[in-house]
Order: structure tokens, then C-alpha cells, then sequence
């Protein structure tokens, strides 16, 4: 088994057989008992049908990684051993449905693991349970899984009591039953020698990125939340929607991502903090209207998933490459992007993307992925005192002197923004350029001596609010974290942050000191402050679930600093401590064999 004080399960089989239920019973248990949980799903992108499975860490610290070789198995149909099997830790325990997968098959491919059989259908008649439908496997197999990592059953009795209630007493106690099936039957069975998990004993939060976002745009004044549904951004729709009517918030799901986004324009224009959501390939719809925001100078959150591409690609698999999206659109517009690192970063940064997008009167970009948004992971507390609502130059009323100029040329490119309808205050928002009030410049007026000086100003003054989220400090460099004398440093970006951590730690045991360098404002980048960081750095390696180095080419691009090693991974699936480790020695054989060479 793991040398480590932590568990590392893997539950696979058909969509629509209860994977996700039977991984939401252990990650709530384990959440309760204070121990941390971090889990990785991954689907096809079918409704049923297709093969899924989900690995879950557990331990009494902070789990960093899904891990790639898992040490607890339940395999619920005849696909499933032999994509899973080989990727078992010797030593492994393998639980599997002897109703679906037939003995000799499954032992045949590995002898230094140890398999277990469960016949669902000849348990529940031995035990004389009646009204059972098959489905219901994966709450035995969750009685077998949780006893055999030596957790407190009470706790899923627990869940199973408050999930079924509402349907009876004779369905609690039927599905209690169930699961006692699988925790006893354990209890006589199997021997194991996993760590003793001990948990702190204080409840954790158990939520995804998706849910962490949503629950950030709420503790952030979101008003108004629009969006069409596209995965795996689907999430926050989904989360938001069951919060909606006790906080007071508007949501409209819409015909496509057009009226999303020029929704979120609108209710923006008129004073309302509000937000939408979508995939890379969605998000290539809202370009023209993130546009109309800049011209606008109107506020506008919009948080892009990345997903596998190009086109729809492979939608339900984790890339890291939209960072160029992000920032592009027709013409030169101001807009800031972001990108979390964890759940719990996702809640602080999308209540911060409502802050910036009405200080600085610009459309601001959520970059999270396939990963950070669908995985589960606990998250020890959320700190609502830390989000406070900056509201920029915006008032509800006018009492300046004189014609309201919507569009003033101002020292740091912000205007005064009223709410409309103030009097005093009218004004006419406009996509075309235009002069200080509002006056459209773009037609008759186009070419002429004033209308090219307007052009300049105007632009210029958009323009030069980018700067000013530098130099006020709104922006924040990458920051360093880590051994001091290391040799090398991993820069990441968003969720793979969590990854190297993990990879430091296993470089670490083997003696090998790797220090890390993590960006999550992505655009712009503060120059000086950024070069000053990785001054401190002797070699830098790059780490992306992409194929081009997204983030390499940013920086380069706005600090001429290029980065000419590379850990990167695009086959779908998300990176590994273990996989980012392999990776780091073969640049290091190949180092070795330049110097020699």
C-alpha cells in the first residue's frame, strides 16, 4: 500500500450505473469527518452509455492530486477491468460485480492485487431483501468501499436517511439495509492495511469549482445571471438556479450564447451587477458582445470553462488553451483576465471579477477549465468578510455641473458612471465611436478633422485604463512560492497550480528542491513586477495542459521573456504530481545529454 497517510479510490463503470452517487456517498462521508477529499471525474460526453469513473485522495491533509495509480477498486461492468486493472498499485484491493464480470476474466490480468467479488442478486436474496432494483449495487458496493478504509458507517446511514425520506420509512430502511450488505459482508471477508484515516472532526465543505464560482458571483452582489447551458460550464446554471429565489437573483437561461452575453451588456448598462458562463466554443459567440462592452464601458463578467478543442473537440475532457481567446476580439478593447487555481480560489476571484469589471467600467474574463470546474474537493472554510462590493465611480444620482458627459476624458480612462435614468444624466450608449457625451462619430462625421481628434482621444482613453489597473496595483504579478535556492522553478497558471504542489512534494522526498512560480491574472501583466519575480528564478519550466504553451507566449509577448522548457499534456486528460515528475527527469536526461553532446 501508499506510503503516504492518505487513500487513493477509483469507481468505474457505465454511465447511468451510479458512479457519481456512489463517489458523492464517500466524499460527503469523508467531508464530515473532517478529513479532505479531492476528486476527479471523468465522463463521456453521452447522456447513458460510455464508460466513466471517478478517483478520489483522501487523507488528514490537503489533498493536491487525484494521483494516477489507485489503491482502492470498484468495477461495476465488463469493460471496466481492463481499462482499469493495469493502472491498479500492487497491492491493490479490487472490488468488482460478479453479476457482470465473470471471476477468471478479471484475475487473469493482474496477480498482484487482490479481488473481490460481489453477486448483488445472490446477496440480496440470501438476505431476503425484497423490492430491490439492480441499480441499487452501488449502494452496497458503497457499504464495502467506506468499511473497508475503516470509515464511520453512521454517517452514510445518515445520508442514506435524509436522501430518502421524503420516499418513506420502507425506503430508508431498505436502503440502509443495502449498504450494510456491503459493509458486513467486508467485515468478514477482506483484510486490508490502509492508514488509519482520522479526520479533524470539524464538517468540510465538499463542492466543485462550477459551485465555488456561483456561490462567488452571490457573495459578490451578482444580480442578474444569464446563460445558455454548455458543459462544463453547466454547473454554475445549475447551482446558481437552486439559490436564485432566496438571494434575489435573476436568472434566464436563453435561446444562445449571443443573448447570454448581450443580456449581461445590458443589465450592465443599466446599473445591475451580472454575469454569465460558457465553454471555449461558446464563448466564441460572445466575442462581437464582450466587444460592445468595451465600447460601451460597461461592466461584464463572463466565466469561459476551457474544454478540449478545436471546434467541439473532445468536450468533456480538461485543456488548458483559451487564454488567447480570451483576450481577443475585433479592434483594441481594455478587459482583464483572470484565472483560479483552486475551488476555494474560485469563490474570492469571481466576487473580485464583479469588483474589477465596475471599478474599471470593462468586461472581465473567468478562465477556469474542464478540471477546476467539474471536480469535487473539500474546502475547510469560505471567508465572506474578505469580499467587499467596489462599485468604481458609479452613483445613482447626478449632481455635476453642466451637460453629463457619460464618456469624460479622465487622467486614469474611468468616467463617471450614473445610473440610467438619473436626471440630469441621460445619455445614449452606443456600439460606434463617439465623443464625450455619447454622440455617434462613426457615420457622416467619419473622416472629417474633429471626428479623427475624438477617434484619438476616445480610443486612447479606453485604452488607458489598462495601465491604470497596473499602476494602481489592482493587478497582481506571479507570485513565487517555494524553496529560495532552488535550481528550478515550474511557472503555472490556473488549475495546475495544484498539480506541481503535488509534484514538489514527491521531487522533494528525493531530495530535489523545485520552487514554483503561479500566475492567475493573466492579462494583462504587470511588466516590471513580473521580470522582478522571475529574476529570483534559475530555471524555469513551464507547466500547461496544452500543446502550445499558452501562457509562455503571453508572457513573452508582454515581457519579452521566453521560457524554452516545457512539462505539457493534451490528451484529455488532466495532469498528475506523478505525470509532471516523469516528465521533469526526461528534460533533465535530455539536459544532460545537450551538456555532453
Amino acid at each position: 500500500m501508499s506510503n503516504k497517510n492518505r487513500v487513493i479510490v477509483r469507481i468505474a463503470g457505465a454511465a447511468g450505473d451510479g458512479i457519481a452517487s456512489t463517489g458523492e456517498m464517500l466524499g460527503k462521508t469523508c467531508s464530515r469527518m473532517g478529513l479532505h477529499v479531492l476528486a476527479y471525474n471523468s465522463f463521456q460526453s453521452a447522456i447513458r452509455g460510455g464508460h466513466v469513473w471517478l478517483q478520489m485522495a483522501i487523507g488528514p491533509d490537503q489533498q493536491n492530486c487525484h494521483a494516477d495509480q489507485p489503491e482502492l477498486i470498484l468495477l461495476f461492468n465488463k469493460t471496466s477491468p481492463a481499462v482499469h486493472v493495469p493502472d491498479a498499485k500492487p497491492g491493490a484491493i479490487i472490488f468488482y460485480n460478479a453479476d457482470t464480470i465473470k471471476k477468471e476474466d478479471i484475475e487473469s490480468i493482474r496477480s498482484d492485487v487482490s479481488f473481490y467479488g460481489l453477486s448483488f442478486k445472490a446477496m440480496v436474496d440470501e438476505a431476503g431483501l425484497t423490492g430491490v432494483a439492480p441499480i441499487m449495487i452501488n449502494t452496497m458496493l458503497s457499504g464495502a468501499l467506506i468499511q473497508t478504509i475503516d470509515l464511520d458507517v453512521n454517517i452514510p446511514l445518515d445520508i442514506i436517511k435524509h436522501r430518502f425520506t421524503k420516499k418513506g420509512q420502507q425506503v430508508v430502511d431498505l436502503n440502509q439495509a443495502i449498504f450494510n450488505l456491503g459493509a458486513n459482508w467486508v467485515k468478514g471477508n477482506v483484510k486490508s492495511n490502509f492508514p488509519k484515516l482520522v479526520g479533524s472532526g470539524n464538517p468540510k465543505m465538499f463542492m466543485t469549482g462550477n459551485e465555488a464560482l456561483g456561490l462567488g458571483l452571490v457573495a459578490g452582489g451578482l444580480k442578474l445571471y444569464s446563460a445558455y447551458p454548455m458543459s462544463p460550464a453547466t454547473g454554475i446554471l445549475h447551482y446558481l438556479a437552486t439559490i436564485a429565489q432566496k438571494d434575489k437573483i435573476v436568472i434566464k437561461q436563453v435561446e444562445d450564447e449571443l443573448a447570454a452575453m448581450n443580456m449581461v451588456v445590458g443589465a450592465g448598462t443599466a446599473g445591475v451587477r451580472a454575469a454569465t458562463a460558457t465553454a471555449s466554443g461558446g464563448y466564441c459567440l460572445m466575442i462581437e458582445a464582450v466587444g460592445l462592452a468595451s465600447m460601451l464601458e460597461t461592466p461584464a463578467v463572463c466565466i469561459v470553462v476551457s474544454r478540449g478543442g478545436p471546434s467541439t473537440g473532445v468536450p468533456t475532457k480538461q485543456e488548458q488553451s483559451d487564454i488567447d481567446l480570451a483576450i481577443a476580439g475585433n479592434g483594441d478593447s481594455p478587459r482583464f483576465v483572470l484565472a483560479p487555481k483552486t475551488p476555494e480560489d474560485c469563490f474570492y476571484q469571481a466576487a473580485r471579477a464583479l469588483n474589477m469589471a465596475e471599478k474599471y467600467q470593462i468586461p472581465v474574463i473567468v478562465l477556469s477549465d474542464f478540471f477546476l470546474s467539474e471536480h469535487f474537493e473539500t474546502i475547510d472554510n469560505l471567508d465572506f468578510s474578505k469580499v467587499t462590493i467596489e462599485r468604481g465611480k458609479f452613483s445613482t444620482t447626478w449632481e455635476g455641473q453642466g451637460r453629463y458627459k457619460r464618456y469624460e476624458y479622465t487622467e486614469d480612462g474611468v468616467s463617471h458612471r450614473v445610473r440610467p435614468g438619473a436626471p440630469g444624466a441621460m445619455y445614449v450608449p452606443c456600439s460606434d465611436e463617439h465623443n464625450e457625451f455619447g454622440h455617434v462619430m462613426s457615420d457622416v462625421e467619419a473622416g472629417l478633422p474633429h471626428a479623427r481628434e475624438e477617434r484619438i482621444k476616445m480610443h486612447a482613453k479606453r485604452m488607458r485604463k489598462m495601465q491604470t489597473m497596473i499602476e494602481s496595483g489592482d493587478v497582481n504579478p506571479p507570485t513565487l512560492e517555494g524553496e529560495t535556492n532552488a535550481e528550478t522553478t515550474f511557472m503555472t497558471w490556473g488549475s495546475s497550480h495544484s498539480f506541481v504542489q503535488e509534484a514538489i512534494d514527491l521531487l522533494a522526498a528525493e531530495g530535489v528542491k523545485v520552487n514554483h512560480l503561479h500566475f492567475t491574472d493573466v492579462y494583462p501583466i504587470p511588466r516590471e513586477a513580473t521580470l522582478a519575480q522571475i529574476k529570483k528564478c534559475k530555471r524555469i519550466i513551464s507547466v500547461e495542459a496544452n500543446m502550445c504553451n499558452s501562457m509562455c507566449k503571453q508572457l513573452l509577448a508582454e515581457t519579452a521573456f521566453e521560457i524554452t522548457e516545457h512539462i505539457n499534456r493534451w490528451d484529455g486528460e488532466p495532469l498528475t504530481g506523478e505525470y509532471i515528475v516523469r516528465e521533469f527527469k526526461k528534460l533533465g536526461s535530455k539536459k544532460k545529454e545537450l551538456v555532453n553532446a
